[in-house]
């Protein structure tokens, strides 16, 4: 057994859990319970079972609520002789306990210990009441004004409680304790012959599964405890040298060259909550998500590369233009799908299809110049080719969009035919385009037709080439 014991101590010294402590806890258990205190009414040792939740406050301390029920029965075999409140010490009672507690608990050393010790203290509301096992009918007593009341009571409790916890691994805990806990009269009034048999003290010996979650935050020593480690050092005879200032010792300073700032672990090795590669402390954005990881900055910050409000790993389009709005995955909107994405775009709303400038405005440009169309007729026709028949409506929808340009059609022929001919030839090629245009939403009164015949030649008529060069219609705009 000393051989056990030497080791437990051993263990509870060297042993460390296997990973950072979490900052929340949910646990159940149970255990056995004893009602005493008082010389009137035996109860059995009976189980109680119940829940918790708690809270991590520090490295040493945490705070539990705690909920738990049991039930004790009167030994109903012991001598009748002794009378309170009119019941007898013998009588059939069932005694129901519910115990709603609030304690705050000290652990004796890190709390990443696998094995400490633990002392607390706490209080909180016991509910009971003294009910027939067989009726379930409350018992009555006399109250603390002598008038009748129930064998019952909602009253304040105050209690101790000291303990082993054992962590076989981070998220989960074993923590068996012995409590006390005392009723202090508060919430019960009864009168004095009562008070002074019933039971005042409930011990219990608990068991207690825990379950752990949320990460804590890194921990940060105290300079008070960083000194008081430094006089221990010196006492031993150790060198309290820190060559890189993190507040470790060198003697104890696994990561001897941490930049200045980092915050460190117990061995001095740079915390690095987010895994993103910047230690805690240089981290502009320590809560990065890990999905970012080898996507950050030298400030430990998302990269952005189009500054567009969304980091590079969440970007579907990560190098849009500077300053264009996007959607949610990162890529640009083009409101009037010109190519000049939104928030670039000094004309946002331009009808889809017409030509813009750089700027995402109709470019007006080509209204500085008469546009030519050299439209394939076959021999005597006047029709227009399906190619020129697209430029046609491209320039019948800027026409739409910009109301105060004009317009002369000119149709012009080669030297082939009579001048009369090819005149009247000419104008009805005008005119062809004259009428698709209008019937494109292009005002009539906007345009002219002219019939130019042979004439303005552009091209030898000597070769087919030349000729074909020569019969075009050309568009003249003015205001």
């Amino acid at each position: 057994m000393r051989t056990i014991g030497i080791i437990v101590i051993l263990l509870a010294f060297s042993l460390t859990g296997q990973a950072a402590d979490m900052k929340y806890s949910v646990g159940g258990g149970g255990g056995v319970v004893n009602f005493t205190g008082g010389d009137f009414f035996s109860y059995d040792s009976e189980t109680a079972i119940g829940f918790s939740f708690g809270h991590r406050l520090s490295n040493h301390w945490r705070f539990d609520i705690e909920y738990s029920g049991c039930e004790f029965n009167n030994d109903i075999s012991v001598d009748s002789s002794s009378v309170a409140g009119g019941i007898n010490n013998n009588a059939p009672i069932q005694f129901k306990l519910t115990r709603l507690g609030a304690t705050f608990t000290r652990l004796l050393f890190d709390s990443d210990r696998l094995l400490n010790f633990t002392g607390g203290f706490g209080g909180g509301l016991m509910v009971w009441k003294a009910v027939h096992p067989d009726s379930g009918t409350t018992y009555s007593v006399r109250g603390q004004k002598d008038e009748p009341a129930d064998f019952a009571a909602s009253e304040v409790f105050a209690g101790v409680t000291a303990g082993i916890l054992i962590r076989p691994a981070s998220r989960v805990s074993l923590h068996i304790s012995a409590r006390a806990d005392y009723l202090t009269g508060a919430g019960a009034s009864f009168e004095s012959e009562i008070n002074q048999a019933r039971d005042r003290w409930l011990f219990g010996t608990m068991a207690r599964i825990t379950i752990n979650f949320g990460h804590a935050e890194p921990r940060q020593e105290w300079r008070s405890e960083l000194a008081w480690q430094g006089s221990a050092e010196n006492i031993t005879g150790r060198s309290s040298r820190d060559s890189d200032g993190d507040g470790i010792p060198d003697h104890s300073d696994q990561c001897l060259n941490t930049p200045e700032g980092t915050a460190v672990d117990r061995k001095g090795c740079p915390l690095d909550s987010d895994h993103d590669g910047v230690p805690d402390g240089l981290d502009d954005c320590p809560g990065t998500s890990f999905d970012a990881t080898g996507v950050v900055d030298i400030n430990g910050c998302a990269v952005d590369s189009d500054f567009d409000g969304i980091p590079d790993y969440l970007d579907a389009c990560p190098y849009s233009p500077v300053g264009a709005l996007v959607e949610q995955n990162g890529c640009p909107i083009d409101t009037d799908r010109d190519g000049i994405p939104d928030g670039l775009d000094d004309c946002p709303h331009t009808l889809v299809g017409l030509d813009v400038d750089k700027y995402g405005c109709v470019d007006l440009e080509v209204f500085s110049t008469p546009m030519v169309l050299n439209i394939k007729y076959a021999s005597g026709s006047f029709e227009i080719d399906p190619h020129s028949r697209e430029r046609v409506k491209r320039l019948a929808g800027l026409l739409v969009f910009v109301q105060d340009i004009k317009l002369d059609i000119n149709g012009y022929t080669d030297n082939i035919g009579t001048t009369v001919a090819n005149r009247t030839l000419s104008e009805k090629r005008a005119q062809r385009v004259h009428n698709y245009l209008e019937t494109l939403g292009v005002a009539p009164e906007r345009m002219k037709v002219f019939g130019r015949g042979e004439t303005n030649f552009v091209a030898s008529n000597q070769t087919s080439e030349g000729r074909t060069k020569n019969r075009r219609i050309e568009i003249v705009f003015y205001k």
